[in-house]
């Protein structure tokens, strides 16, 4: 797409800073050789394990991952997973909110087998509402739940697997493949998509705390960090990250155009989201014609007026919804010397394939000419890159996301 080529030099050449917090400066590191930045090669190509250790235990939409998957995503070439966990679901009352030895058990299946076959890995909070909502309130079980995670992993990089089935060691019970493969390493991020109560200002001194207490296991672990506002580069001015820890990675999402990334997504505010058929990029060949009947509001049938009629280049639905987001961010993390990671993507299979596919390659094209590592929200659970059915990429996946290896792989 020559019209992306163009769009993807605005990451690359028209970097605006975002406007300032009247927050206390914080420090700018000039470094680009930190522990982060190395840490970040590490974490270049990921996919989410999304909607399994997430889902609270009173729910039953959760999809399993097995070891058949992370050796599937090994092949085809990511070098890391993010792995959302509901440990707050797992925690007992207060004061130590103690985590079940449940939850650990299904973690470490997908934690050790992982970091067995040479796969990196995030393990993260996700979806901490009761801190969303009340911070002040959650904070000490925040703590906690953080100060077991990092104890629980801290001999995580030393383990040495055998070709026993399981064993004990260092608090986790591990699953070995068998081999001699090169062994990944684990990573923390505080907080998925913090949002309400939970804003960035407010939780700037909440994770200089938490960063603290996994330092007292973990020293030298890689911690992502992320912003309120679902982790929204229009954040990054109000971050504060701790001026003496040089291994901090700033984790954001971006999932627009949402119109096109979650159409027919029922769990999703906004009205246009109700609509299908949205191609990417846009205009269609055929304009959309929204069924009277959805009672759509003026922005959204406003928006799929501009879908219809304007150019690629202006689009709504085009690399021009996110690519300001992407220069934005980038422009920050050049300000400050800290590395940046986007940690979710995606578009709903509710999406024709060829528009995901040409969506995820204009993604994966324009965080890598920013320098950025990405997680792709999901393997295979309704953003999906694996075809569950029939054991394969879905069209045009292996091409957007690897493109240098999917040419290799060609006759």
């Amino acid at each position: 797409m020559k019209i992306l080529g163009q769009l993807v030099l605005l990451v690359c050449c028209s970097l605006t800073l975002p406007a300032q917090s009247d927050l206390p400066a914080m420090k700018r590191i000039t470094s680009r050789h930190t522990p982060a930045h190395v840490a970040l090669k590490k974490f270049m190509h990921g996919v989410n394990i999304a909607n399994y250790l997430e889902v609270p235990p009173s729910q039953h939409w959760s999809v399993p991952h097995s070891v058949v998957d992370l050796q599937e995503i090994r092949a085809q070439g990511f070098d890391h997973i993010r792995v959302p966990v509901g440990w707050q679901y797992y925690a007992g009352p207060a004061p130590d909110f103690k985590i079940s030895d449940d939850i650990f058990a299904r973690a470490d299946a997908i934690v050790t087998n992982a970091t067995a076959l040479g796969l990196n890995v995030i393990v993260n909070i996700h979806d901490f509402f009761a801190l969303n909502t009340n911070p002040a309130a959650s904070t000490p079980e925040f703590l906690a739940i953080w100060r077991q995670v990092a104890a629980h992993y801290a001999a995580l990089p030393a383990v040495v697997l055998s070709d026993s089935l399981d064993q004990q060691k260092g608090g986790m019970r591990m699953r070995s493949l068998g081999g001699h493969q090169r062994q990944g390493c684990i990573a923390f991020e505080l907080l998925n998509e913090p949002r309400q109560a939970a804003t960035t200002t407010v939780l700037n001194p909440i994770y200089a705390k938490a960063i603290r207490e996994i330092r007292q296991f973990t020293p030298r672990a890689t911690i992502f960090v992320g912003t309120s506002k679902f982790n929204s580069p229009d954040e990054l001015p109000h971050l504060r990250l701790p001026d003496d820890d040089d291994n901090l990675i700033v984790t954001l999402h971006c999932y627009d155009p949402l119109y096109f990334t979650h159409q027919g997504a029922d769990w999703v505010a906004p009205d246009y989201t109700k609509v299908t058929g949205v191609q990417f990029p846009g205009p269609p060949k055929t304009p959309l014609m929204p069924d009277p009947k959805l009672g759509l509001s003026q922005d959204a049938l406003h928006r799929i007026n501009q879908y219809n009629t304007q150019p690629t280049a202006n689009n709504p639905s085009s690399p021009r919804a996110f690519l300001s987001k992407i220069q934005r961010a980038r422009a920050w993390s050049e300000e400050y010397g800290r590395p940046i990671h986007f940690g979710e993507f995606g578009a709903y299979t509710t999406a024709d394939q060829e528009s995901r596919a040409h969506y995820y390659a204009a993604m994966v094209q324009a965080m890598e000419a920013a320098g950025f590592g990405w997680a792709s929200w999901d393997w295979k659970s309704g953003f999906n890159y694996w075809d569950t059915k029939n054991q394969r990429p879905l069209p045009g996946m292996r091409e957007a996301f690897f493109p240098a290896n999917a040419q290799k792989a060609a006759p």
